[in-house]
């Protein structure tokens, strides 16, 4: 667990796959209505105080970010919100920033398949390079169901932005925008 603070009023909290694992939660289950995620939560923001050697009261009004990181674990923007401030965001207390995720297929076959079976509405490209397919699927805000559907057809990795980079820049695309629903035509 690496634990930072940018500014006086931010602090990021870096998790490793194993610091989750510990904290016994994982990115998708993150949701401050629940227990476990205010848990999670108090206690990163204790050993930030601890850490960075300053009073850091959980109970603050405050806008907290998660990003998922494509090797696992996530990394938490906590900004504490001033005091004096008159009105504050009531809807969402926990930000998740959507993500992508590449699924990898052997063949066209699979590929199809899956395409036909999808009924979401993510963005979606295609690449194809040494006979294998790249279905990059992003925009994903909840992206559970998303990946264990497309299991079932290829290999799903959550995709960071160099993942991405490097597959449009070194695979041959096919498909540049709404690759699903061009597959499903017809």
């Amino acid at each position: 667990m690496k634990i930072n603070s940018p500014g006086d009023d931010k602090i990021t909290v870096d998790l490793t796959k194993q610091d989750m694992l510990e904290l016994d939660i994982t990115y998708e289950d993150m949701d401050y209505s629940t227990i476990e995620t205010r848990r999670v939560i108090w206690t990163l923001l204790d050993e930030a105080g601890k850490v960075l050697g300053k009073e850091v009261d959980p109970s603050r009004r405050m806008i907290i970010e998660a990003i998922p990181k494509s090797e696992g674990g996530c990394v938490l923007n906590f900004t504490i919100l001033d005091s004096k401030r008159k009105t504050f965001p009531q809807k969402q207390l926990l930000k998740k920033q959507c993500e992508s995720i590449i699924c990898e297929f052997e063949n066209l076959e699979l590929l199809y398949r899956a395409a036909e079976g999808y009924r979401g509405c993510a963005e979606s490209s295609l690449y194809e390079s040494g006979g294998k397919y790249r279905l990059i699927l992003s925009g994903l805000c909840d992206a559970r169901d998303i990946r264990q559907y497309f299991s079932e057809f290829s290999k799903v990795t959550n995709c960071d932005r160099l993942i991405c980079e490097h597959t449009k820049e070194h695979w041959r695309t096919l498909i540049a925008q709404n690759a699903i629903s061009t597959l499903t035509i017809g």
